[in-house]
């Protein structure tokens, strides 16, 4: 190595000797080389000659002590940190900001309300009892104690897409359900919970001895009439509760469904007395009766069927089924029973048709109009409007047909007066949004002398124009009677 070329005693760089500092660690080289020169020359083995003694003298207090050569501090070279350090550093230090950011807004309030009310509906009870809190501490939080929450919101579709609102915006939801944030997770994030206040209701029943079920598990096997059985802590949601006994070989059964999602003191005291009910369902010959959703026969040839001494439910429901005379099979709308309804008949609803009392009023409009003798009168108000009882109005067939009877009535000189007095018979659907309507029409001829009757049946098809029912076909299908009145 060139005489001028040494390495740094501090850093261990290749420097030169004429370096007065080291370029790269700034460390005193003019210093440090004078120093070793120094001691190099005042080192005993430079100097052969033994020195002589001479006679001590006292220092001179001016006189500054000889100073020793610096020793150099010698530090650990520092090294560059190599690329894959660099990256390893980079790498971790993203996760470490990436997780924070992921678990931010996964613990956040939106999404947090998103897997909750997802949970919901997808039955998922484990995801749903893991965002539940509540503070009875006999309530315990489980897959199954929040089932009846689900079941609710799984029945009630809109309450569910509500709830999702509720949540995000304020949290409450109702007094018994509000989400809130409870704490925090990991120190850091929000920990937002469907917090719920438990309910406890009171069951009643009027016999002694019988049996008390919630959701089919057996709470008790003699509940008693005195005093209400007070069940609970559940959880607010969606509960079938029954009663049952057994009287004289007859098994008595009271089903209540109930949805306690935000019951108030009242909602939760329950009476579910063991009763029997006797009434009659009426309605098209042949049609098939449903109660309380099983089959259990048919209405008669006169369109009747009776229910006796049956065991009464609060969820009892009556509903028919039937083809109609187009041969479309056609279901009634549910009707509730209650114990009002004892002794008395019940006629299913059948919606998007005609009632009895719509093809009533329609019938007895048009035959009265005739009746009064004015449909032909171009001085009447009824002839302005008549042709509005018909699908197809002034061009319709049976609208042309009735005019010209009338016409034919009022010239007939044998006819001094004439009445037309109509009797539904039946009210039955035909197809979708048309129904049927079975009809008498009794004619009464003033002959002068004596009254002539006829009584002639009729099927019509009425249909819905807007507010109102129409007439769209009327057929004669059979003379019931024929005969004279002094």
């Amino acid at each position: 190595m060139d005489n001028q070329k040494f390495f740094c005693p501090n850093c261990g760089k290749p420097i030169s000797k004429n370096d007065i500092f080291c370029p790269e660690c700034g460390f005193n080289v003019k210093k440090y080389l004078a120093g070793l020169q120094a001691k190099s020359t005042n080192h005993p083995n430079n100097n052969p000659q033994r020195p002589t003694q001479s006679a001590p003298t006292q220092p001179s207090p001016s006189a500054e002590p000889t100073a020793s050569p610096e020793q150099p501090h010698r530090r650990t070279p520092r090294q560059a940190m190599k690329p894959w350090q660099v990256i390893s550093v980079v790498v971790v230090f993203i996760i470490l900001i990436g997780g924070y950011l992921f678990l931010n807004h996964y613990y956040g309030k939106t999404a947090t309300a998103d897997r909750l009310v997802t949970a919901i509906k997808q039955d998922e009870g484990k995801t749903v009892a893991s965002l539940v809190k509540s503070n009875d501490p006999s309530f315990k939080i489980t897959s199954s104690s929040v089932e009846p929450l689900i079941t609710y919101y799984s029945q009630n579709k809109d309450q569910l897409a509500k709830l999702k609102g509720q949540l995000t915006s304020t949290g409450y939801v109702n007094d018994h359900l509000a989400f809130v944030n409870s704490g925090h997770k990991f120190l850091l994030f929000d920990n937002y919970q469907l917090k719920v206040k438990t309910i406890y209701p009171e069951i009643q029943t009027n016999r002694a001895g019988a049996k008390l079920k919630v959701n089919g598990k057996v709470l008790s096997n003699k509940i008693g009439t005195t005093n209400p059985k007070k069940i609970g802590p559940y959880m607010p949601g969606e509960y079938i509760v029954q009663t049952s006994d057994t009287v004289n070989g007859h098994k008595l059964v009271n089903n209540g469904k109930y949805a306690w999602i935000d019951p108030t003191s009242d909602d939760e005291d329950i009476s579910l007395d063991l009763q029997t009910i006797s009434y009659t369902i009426k309605g098209q010959a042949g049609s098939t009766v449903f109660l309380s959703g099983k089959k259990i026969g048919t209405l008669n040839k006169s369109g009747f069927y009776d229910i006796k001494e049956y065991p009464f439910s609060q969820d009892m429901t009556v509903q028919l089924s039937m083809k109609t005379a187009s041969g479309k099979v056609v279901n009634s709308d549910k009707t509730k029973i209650d114990m009002s309804m004892d002794g008395s008949t019940v006629t299913p609803v059948f919606s998007g048709f005609a009632s009895t009392d719509d093809a009533s009023d329609l019938i007895n409009n048009i035959w009265g109009d005739i009746s009064d003798g004015t449909v032909t009168d171009a001085d009447s108000a009824n002839d302005d409007d008549f042709d509005d009882y018909f699908t197809g109005g002034s061009t319709s067939i049976i609208y042309q047909d009735l005019l010209k009877m009338v016409d034919s009535y009022q010239k007939n000189d044998h006819i001094d007066d004439y009445e037309m007095e109509p009797t539904i018979k039946k009210v039955v659907p035909y197809d979708t949004g048309q129904t049927m309507v079975t009809y008498d029409i009794k004619y009464t001829f003033d002959n002068g002398s004596h009254d002539h009757i006829q009584v002639f049946e009729y099927e019509a098809i009425i249909q819905k124009s807007g507010d109102n029912y129409k007439m769209k076909t009327n057929r004669l299908t059979n003379k019931v009677s024929d005969y004279d009145k002094d």
